[in-house]
């Protein structure tokens, strides 16, 4: 396991004067969100532009390379470290953000969902954002129970209100009800064959210029690789803490090797779907002797202050960040109070 940066240190109580590690993760970025419905959440590259700089107020940007070797102990990061990721491997995170990103000098990390990319379809969370931008919540509620009917799926909606509110805390708690079961209670193959038959009756049978549409290409994969940015998010977009350790060390093994036979670099950074602590795996998996996986994301939303746990590393949605829905005034000094990570740590 790696060992313990220097440069952090688990003692929250100084946390004014103690470095720290905040993670951004952010998914789609396009010019515009003109869906009939607000199914797809994201920012305009404007919107990406001021939020960014409104961070470099806040600390310092720093670079997967510079992380991995914090992580190894090696060289301390800088005393307010800001690091951006995106998730999914959406082709607009090539086209519209990367510009961006290159135009202020910060470096990134993108976490790839390689499954789609390979067999040239659409995943089953992309297909649900899809299906909630073009009808309202009652309506796909509706073709969602025509459709488990159909294929004699039963579907549990009650008691779920408090987990799904964790889990989508934008979403109104009907829509986010409605995620939670297609996302994560459902088992996958049972969600799979719902989601499939609602998005053939939507859009058609023929996913692949969707999926070519969607999600970057080889070769730009390669580019975004060539300075190590490039991270797993596994291959199949699963929450893996939710599967066998067998299975789900084969999603992120199939991932990596085929990121590596499309970049010439194997990854040593996984983001895991969905984020949530159920979805990522025991702390007691090694992934760093099993895969080669050096540091891994969560979706808690927490400063790091310490990589006590590299695979369990913390990291906040975009929206509750300065610049974002949630904390749209926050001033220079955020980073003096962000709360710990706790998932995992003693």
């Amino acid at each position: 396991m790696p060992s313990a940066s220097p440069a952090l240190t688990t003692r929250r109580s100084e946390a004014a004067s103690t470095p720290v590690l905040a993670v951004v993760n952010y998914h789609y970025v396009r010019e515009r969100f003109d869906h009939p419905y607000p199914g797809i959440h994201g920012l305009t590259p404007a919107e990406l532009s001021r939020q960014l700089e409104i961070l470099g107020s806040c600390g310092e940007f720093v670079s997967a390379d510079q992380l991995r070797r914090a992580v190894r102990g090696d060289r301390p990061l800088p005393p307010r470290a800001i690091l951006v990721t995106f998730d999914d491997g959406l082709r607009e995170q090539y086209d519209v953000a990367w510009p961006v990103l290159a135009r202020l000098g910060v470096p990134a990390m993108f976490f790839i969902n390689s499954g789609p990319i390979a067999t040239h379809t659409v995943s089953s969370v992309h297909k649900i954002h899809l299906l909630r931008s073009t009808m309202p919540t009652d309506a796909l509620e509706d073709i969602v129970h025509a459709e488990a009917d159909a294929l004699a799926v039963p579907l549990a909606w009650d008691g779920l209100e408090k987990s799904a509110a964790l889990q989508y805390r934008y979403d109104d708690p009907r829509t986010a009800v409605l995620k939670y079961v297609l996302n994560v209670a459902l088992p996958h193959d049972v969600r799979d064959a719902v989601v499939d038959r609602c998005f053939a009756a939507a859009f058609g049978a023929d996913e692949a210029a969707q999926s070519e549409a969607l999600y970057m290409a080889p070769a730009q994969l390669k580019r975004l690789a060539a300075d190590g940015s490039i991270g797993s998010h596994g291959h199949e977009h699963l929450p893996l803490g939710r599967l066998s350790e067998d299975d789900a060390l084969a999603i992120i093994r199939r991932s990596l090797d085929c990121l590596e036979r499309w970049t010439g670099r194997r990854p040593f950074a996984l983001s895991y779907p969905y984020g949530a602590r159920e979805a990522c795996l025991a702390p007691d998996i090694d992934l760093s002797e099993r895969l080669g996986i050096e540091f891994a994301f969560t979706m808690e939303r927490a400063g790091n202050y310490d990589f006590q746990r590299p695979w369990h590393l913390a990291r906040f949605d975009c929206n509750d960040v300065p610049g974002g829905k949630a904390a749209p005034d926050a001033g220079a000094d955020w980073l003096a109070s962000v709360p710990a990570a706790r998932w995992h740590r003693s």
